[in-house]
This record gives structure tokens, sequence and C-alpha cells, in this order.
């Protein structure tokens, strides 16, 4: 027990009246939607270390940061919280802009809520503050979707960091650039360049600095697939940072303005940077303990696994006949079914379908690789070039060849993203012409 106590930081007394509170991002959630939908229970009880905590629901999207409406009910939950379940300190975990409130709360402690609750019956407790992907200084999908006033080609996915597609709601006027730099110099929100603390609080950050989105990596699945898309063709387009560090919604030079940096992750997007993933909840749960934490450069990461095929755009593991849509020909793709595998023989829908046939893997641009061989390119004047990047075909060769098909230049796989139900995928694969009579690299629709 001892021991256990020293690992924790606390001792047993502080450990029971020591909670944690968390405190949602853009949105107007109640309680039970951000519990189920915003975190998910799983979620916080990794986060929370087995503390008391409390769920914090408010409207996130209908009021900036900085107004009563916003930061006032968050003051009016905790409060009774505290006092019911004799709390003596907590620490708050925040997401996105729901860092706002609190900068607002740390540097106006003297504020009154609606229910005439003052500031500092809070701020008075807390030990320390965890932002989780902050949005600090804003970020650049604010200033596009309150000037053009839609996400053009932006996943809907996305849509919900922005209150579920209100683009134009106070809180995310707020969150344009060039109004935060008004609100960190005016006194509004504390916190300064390089500051670790906020009223005398001290502050940790939790990032991701890009958006993994390989289709073969378990990392890109993690809290939900489409979302890793969506954040992805943000990051694409260059709208979620001025500069090519991002987590698809928030850049690096936003979520590091200030504060001590406890994880700077390469795959933790803004999405996952609230469901724990890539150990970042457990990681989070030792600094709520004041338990120590190796830095960012000495954390290590389990080793990726691969997803199921179904997960695939172009369904390579199904076999069947299609048209081909460059020649307008019949062609017969052979599939792949789990005994092809390991048949001894190089399966190419096998390499695509699962990462894997007899041995050889993907991505390989070694000479065995059937999708680089030009003798199944006969109406191609090129073999899988690196221009077919990004041009919305899902092409299994530059899979075979990546492990991914996306722009040129970036990590992803935006070509590669399965349709929902009812759409369907432009998939460049080879296949059997049956018109001619030889394989042929084909492009085909595959329906959902």
């Amino acid at each position: 027990m001892a021991a256990c106590a020293v690992l924790l930081g606390v001792s047993g007394e502080a450990y029971a009246n020591a909670g944690v509170v968390f405190v949602h991002g853009t949105g107007d959630q109640s309680v039970s939607s951000a519990t189920t939908g915003y975190w998910t229970q799983k979620s916080i009880d990794t986060m929370r270390n087995g503390r008391p905590y409390l769920i914090v629901g408010y409207p996130g999207a209908s009021c900036a940061g900085f107004s009563q409406c916003s930061w006032g009910p968050i003051v009016d939950q905790i409060v009774p919280w505290v006092e019911a379940n004799g709390i003596t300190s907590f620490t708050v975990i925040t997401h996105s802009n729901g860092s706002s409130p609190l900068r607002y709360m740390l540097t106006h402690t003297g504020a009154v809520s609606a229910q005439g609750r003052a500031v500092n019956l809070v701020t008075s407790k807390i030990s320390q503050v965890i932002f989780s992907a902050p949005d600090l200084t804003g970020t650049p999908l604010a200033d596009q979707v309150t000037t053009s006033g839609s996400f053009l080609n932006i996943a809907n996915s996305v849509v919900e960091f922005f209150g579920g597609g209100s683009y134009n709601n106070p809180a995310v006027l707020q969150q344009r650039t060039d109004n935060m730099r008004v609100y960190n110099s005016n006194g509004t929100f504390g916190g300064t360049l390089g500051a670790t603390s906020v009223g005398g609080k001290p502050i940790s950050v939790v990032r991701g600095n890009r958006v993994y989105a390989n289709l073969f990596s378990s990392d890109a699945h993690c809290g939900g697939y489409l979302y890793s898309i969506g954040l992805k063709a943000a990051a694409l387009l260059g709208w979620g940072s001025f500069n090519a560090s991002t987590d698809g919604f928030i850049g690096s030079d936003s979520s590091g303005y200030f504060g001590n940096i406890i994880i700077d992750d390469g795959r933790l997007n803004h999405h996952q940077s609230r469901r724990s993933c890539h150990n970042s909840g457990n990681l989070i749960a030792q600094k709520v303990a004041s338990a120590p934490i190796p830095a960012p450069t000495s954390q290590t990461y389990a080793p990726e696994t691969v997803v199921s095929e179904a997960a695939q755009a172009c369904n390579n593991f199904a076999s069947g006949y299609a048209t081909d849509f460059m020649t307008g020909n019949t062609v017969y793709k052979y599939g792949c079914t789990t005994t092809q595998l390991n048949n001894g023989y190089m399966e190419p829908d096998c390499l695509i379908a699962y990462g894997y046939s007899s041995g050889y893997k993907a991505p390989s641009t070694a000479s065995w690789n059937p999708f680089i061989n030009p003798s199944y390119y006969p109406t191609w004047s090129e073999v899988c070039p690196d221009s077919w990047h990004g041009d919305g075909i899902c092409d299994a060769c530059l899979v075979a060849k990546y492990g991914f098909d996306a722009t040129t230049g970036s990590t992803g796989s935006n070509d590669c993203v399965r349709s929902p139900p009812g759409g369907s995928n432009w998939c460049g694969a080879l296949a059997w012409d049956t018109w001619y009579g030889f394989h042929n690299y084909t492009v085909v629709k595959a329906l959902h």
C-alpha cells in the first residue's frame, strides 16, 4: 500500500477527496450527451484513474468561452458536486475549445455565475488543468467556415467539432485567429506565450501533431475511421493550421502556445485525443495521480495491428465480374479468400485485401510485386506512377507500394476511404479482361 501511495504521489486520504472534472469543447452538450457521445464512459474511466468525477454539460457552441452562459453553467455544476462529495481538490481535463471557459475562469476569479456562485469557489480547489488538443490561439478552420459559410469538401464527421454545423455560432466566431489574438492580448483569456501556469494553476497540454490515416493501421481506426479521414482532409487542405503540424483541427502553434506539453503524438488526431487513443488516456491518468510520466520524446507505443479486410474501400477480398471504367470491357476480379492467403502463391488481391500474401507484405516496391510489373499494364502508358496519388481513384498499386493512396507528399488514404452504405468508390486493381483475354490494370466501381 505504501508503494502504491508513492506511485500515485498522494496519500490515501488525499486520493479519496481528489476528483476529476471533464469539460467538453465546442457544442451544446448535456451531461448525458457529453458522457456517451463526446468522451465515452470507457475513455472517462481510463483518464480519471479511479477518482470521483464530474462530466460537465454546457452551451459550448451557443456561447463563447468568455460568456457567462458558457463558464457560468460550469461553475454551477462543479460547486454542488464539490460540496456533495467532500471534494478538497480536483483536476480539470478539457478538450478542444473547452480550454477557453477555463482560461477565462482562471483569469476572472471574482466573476459570478447566473445562479450567484463566484468563480473562485471553483478555481480555489483546482489542483491542475490538463488541456487536450486546446485551441489557444484559434484555428484557420474557424476562419474558413465563418468566411465562406461552408465546409466545401470536408467530411461531415468534422462538422461536430463546430457544434453540429452552425458555423457562425458564438463559439466558432470566438475561435477565429484574429479574434483570439485580441482575446489573448487584452486579458480576456489567461495564459501567455510559453507560460506553464495560469492563475497559479499548472497547465499540461496533450496534443497530436499530424493526422495518421493509413488504411492498414488500427491507429487510424481508434475512435472511428471516418473522423480520421475527415480530419485528414482538413489537414491536406491546410485548414487545420497555417503550418504542416496539426491534429487536423488545431495547429501545433495553437495547441502549444503555452503549457507543459506532456504528450506530443504523431498518431493522435483531434478526435482521438478525447478517446484515450494510443495510450494517451493512461498517460493522462498518471498525470491525474501526479505520478511521473516519460517526456514525449521518450514515450513508447504498442505496435500497430492490421485492420480487418472489410474496412477496405474496394472489397478486394470479394470476387466477381465488373465493368472496367477505362475500356468498357467486362473484367473478372479474383478476390482473395482466407484459404488463398498462404497457398504458396503471390495473390495480388490478397496483398491488398489483407496486407500480405504467402509471406509477402505491403507496402513494397520489390520486383515480385505484381502491381509494379509492366506486363500487367498493357493498355496503360505508365506503371503505377505517383501522379495517381490523390486522383479520386483508390489505386491498389499505390497501397501495395506505400500502404496508402493519398495526395503526394502526405500520409493517409484519402482516396481509399470506404463510402458509407449506399455509396461507391472508384477502384484501380488488377483483373482479368474477358474481352481481350489478358490481365490488365482496371478501374471498377465498388458499391457498398
